[in-house]
């Protein structure tokens, strides 16, 4: 199964250059920068991004970013668009106080910490590119996003492991106080007491940040695959309108395997949600024709579904390869057992010695062919699942 451009995804990286380039215009026209400066800086930042999609690519194909291979950046696109508005915001804050922490603080929220560092630092050196400020406070810029980036890592995990976070929330608020205070000092040999009102403000909003913002969108992060499972079988979900709208008694299909596949997968005790979704779309390559596999893994990745949805898709009626995972077998049998017993009418159907008949012969040529031999799918859930659908009292009709 290849990786492949995919225009979602490519839209959605188009989207934050915009947003890059958009922000240092707005930062120069701050300062009223000319327009060979001007060029150069857009430069310096075109010549960062392209790093920036170099690690981000690297990230998701490492399942870094949402624990999802196949993620269309929509959330990164959020949280880098919402850094890039505190960046801007942050120009008009005095020397020393910019709340430059925030970026690093919302970015690791939702991709790796490495992103977040290197998406920190360029802001923080862009800001004082642009406005020209000394070079002690880029120094103090990047050290609070070095911090930021580390304290906000360490708190989840320890987050997860019900732990409490007041101690890392204690040390991001003396360093949003201390430092801004102390590299004052070290440029001007002064120290102001607004400047320390100013880093306590910074402070208390960094706490709260780490205490409610970053775990409540950490969780949307871990949750991405899950909601996109829910979605994408939705009948509000533009795939799921196209295939109504392609054929009735396809989208009926692709219902009852959803559903009966769903109902299997809580049975063998497997992934549900998974199941539903590829049952769903298990031979959603009938709307551009053959070969189905391909054409359903080329709809699949284009949506961006996630991969175990695409794996299932693209062992499509064992074609090319056997189920790999019990939610593949389980699709498989119970996609095999709709499509023969849609054959029939409901009259013939209506008859449940009819029906068992029609159920234990199919799933047993399947379990005597050994299709299902590399999926993990043991003897007991095989007959845990033949069981609940033979007893299964409204099975279509």
């Amino acid at each position: 199964m290849n990786d492949r451009f995919v225009i979602k995804r490519g839209w959605n990286q188009v989207c934050m250059f915009i947003v890059t380039i958009a922000a240092i215009l707005l930062l120069c026209a701050k300062q009223q920068i000319l327009l060979d400066q001007i060029l150069g800086i857009v430069c310096v930042a075109m010549i960062w991004f392209v790093l920036f999609l170099f690690f981000i690519e690297h990230d998701r194909a490492e399942g870094l970013i949402s624990h999802n291979h196949e993620t269309d950046f929509k959330k990164v696109l959020y949280s880098y668009t919402a850094a890039a508005v505190v960046v801007v915001f942050a120009s008009y804050f005095p020397g020393f106080v910019k709340p430059l922490v925030f970026v690093p603080l919302i970015i690791a929220a939702f991709v790796s910490e490495r992103l977040a560092l290197i998406t920190g630092i360029f802001w923080d050196s862009m800001i004082c590119l642009v406005m020209g400020l000394h070079s002690q406070e880029l120094i103090l810029y990047c050290l609070l996003t070095i911090f930021g980036v580390i304290l906000a890592g360490t708190a989840e995990e320890a987050a997860k492991q019900g732990k409490k976070l007041i101690w890392y929330e204690v040390l991001l608020f003396c360093l949003s106080v201390l430092l801004p205070v102390t590299f004052y000092y070290l440029t001007y040999q002064e120290v102001h007491f607004v400047l320390l009102l100013w880093g306590i403000g910074e402070g208390a909003i960094s706490v709260l940040w780490l205490q409610f913002g970053y775990p409540h969108f950490s969780h949307l992060r871990e949750q991405e695959v899950n909601d996109i499972l829910t979605d994408i079988i939705d009948d509000t979900y533009p795939l799921v309108r196209e295939l109504s709208n392609f054929s009735k008694q396809e989208y009926q299909h692709a219902r009852r395997v959803s559903r009966l596949a769903a109902s299997c997968a809580r049975v063998a005790g497997a992934d549900e949600k998974t199941c539903a979704a590829a049952g769903f779309y298990y031979r959603i390559g009938i709307m551009e024709g053959e070969p189905l596999t391909e054409s359903g893994i080329r709809i699949a990745q284009e949506h961006c579904f996630p991969e175990d949805v695409i794996r299932i898709i693209s062992e499509y009626d064992g074609e090319t390869a056997p189920p790999s995972s019990i939610e593949s077998a389980i699709v498989h049998m119970v996609n095999g057992l709709v499509k023969k017993i849609e054959v029939f009418d409901s009259y013939t159907m209506a008859s449940e010695w009819n029906q068992d008949m029609v159920i234990y012969q199919t799933l047993n040529e399947y379990s005597a062919s050994g299709i299902y031999d590399q999926s993990g799918l043991g003897m007991n859930m095989f007959l845990k699942i033949r069981e609940y659908l033979v007893n299964e009292e409204t099975f279509f009709f």
